[in-house]
C-alpha cells in the first residue's frame, strides 16, 4: 500500500531534527558515571573551580563531587553559582531539578545547569483536546516573546520541567495552573513517554517527556498565570498539524502533538510507519 503524502511529510519532519551525536562535546563523568556532555570552554571553567576534584583527560571531564546525593548536590550547586557569576551559565531560574540514576536520587541542582552539562531532565506536556461540532480541536499556547528558549513559538497548552520534589502528577498540576489556569478534577495518567536528545544553543537537551492527553469542555478558556504564555488558540487538528510540519511549534510540542494524533488514529494505516519512525529515531520511550 502506498503511503499518503501527509505521512511522508510527517516522517520527513521527524527526520529533520538530528539526534545528538557528540562532536566537540566532552563526556561528563559524575562520580564515576557517564551522565552528560560538556563543551570544552565550560569544562575548563568548571575544572578551575576545584582542580583537586575535577580533572580533564582524553576520556572526558571527571567530576568527583561526593558519595551521596546531598554532598554531590552541594558541590555542584556551588560550582554552578560561580559559573553563573562569570556569565557562563545563562537563564538561571532559582529552580532545582532532580537527576535520578537507576531510580534513585543522584543530584539536585539549578535547572539552568542541566542542559549546560547535558544531564537528563524530566518534563510533562499535555495535549488539551476539545470535541467541537466540526471535529476535534486542540488548544495551543503561544510562548512569551521574553522566553529564553523558543520565544514566540507555539507550544502545547501545558508543558514544562518537573521540579525537584515533585511527582509527574504534581508537576502537571502546577504547570496546568500556571500556564492555563486549569484545575483537574482528576489528574490524568501519562499516555506515553518521549525521549529527546539534541544539541541546543546552551548545551545538550536530553529529556524524558511524560505525555498526557486531556479532553477539555467546550466552554474552557485558558488563563495564563505566570506570564510565560502570550496567547492561547483553539485550532482544528488539521490546522495544528499543518503548523507543526511548517515549523511554527517548538520541537518538543510538535512531537507531543504527533504522539497524541497517533493515539487518535488520525493517520489511519500510515500510523504504523510513523510509529516505527518514532521508535527507529529513538523518540518513543517505554
Amino acid at each position: 500500500m502506498l503511503s499518503s503524502p501527509l505521512a511522508d511529510r510527517v516522517i520527513a519532519f521527524l527526520h529533520s531534527m538530528p539526534r545528538f551525536v557528540p562532536d566537540s562535546e566532552l563526556r561528563l563523568w559524575l562520580d564515576g558515571r557517564a551522565l552528560g556532555w560538556v563543551r570544552p570552554a565550560l569544562a575548563e571553567a568548571l575544572q578551575a573551580q576545584s582542580p583537586e576534584r575535577i580533572r580533564l583527560d582524553d576520556s572526558g571531564l571527571h567530576v568527583n563531587a561526593g558519595d551521596t546525593c546531598e554532598t554531590r548536590s552541594q558541590h555542584l550547586q556551588t560550582w554552578m553559582i560561580a559559573l553563573r557569576d562569570q556569565g557562563l551559565l545563562l537563564n538561571w531560574r532559582d529552580e532545582n531539578m532532580l537527576l535520578t540514576v537507576t531510580g534513585q536520587p543522584y543530584l539536585v541542582m539549578e535547572r539552568a545547569a542541566f542542559r549546560s552539562l547535558g544531564l537528563c531532565t524530566p518534563s510533562v506536556h499535555m495535549n488539551g483536546w476539545v470535541a467541537t461540532p466540526d471535529g476535534v480541536a486542540l488548544w495551543v499556547a503561544e510562548r512569551s516573546p521574553h522566553k529564553f528558549v523558543d520565544p514566540g513559538k507555539l507550544d502545547n497548552l501545558v508543558g514544562g520541567g518537573v521540579s525537584a520534589g515533585e511527582s509527574l502528577a504534581t508537576g502537571l498540576e502546577r504547570e496546568a495552573w500556571e500556564e492555563a489556569g486549569l484545575h483537574f478534577r482528576r489528574v490524568p495518567s501519562p499516555a506515553s513517554r518521549l525521549h529527546i536528545h539534541r544539541r541546543l544553543g546552551e548545551g545538550v537537551q536530553e529529556e524524558w517527556i511524560a505525555v498526557f492527553d486531556h479532553w477539555l469542555p467546550a466552554h474552557f478558556l485558558p488563563t495564563n498565570q505566570d506570564g510565560e504564555v502570550a496567547d492561547a488558540r483553539l485550532l482544528p487538528v488539521a490546522q495544528a498539524l499543518a503548523m507543526v510540519l511548517d515549523g511554527h511549534f517548538t520541537w518538543d510540542a510538535g512531537l507531543v502533538i504527533l504522539d497524541g494524533l497517533l493515539r487518535q488514529r488520525h493517520f489511519g494505516p500510515d500510523g504504523v510507519r510513523i510509529e516505527e519512525t518514532l521508535r527507529t529515531l529513538g523518540y518513543r520511550g517505554q
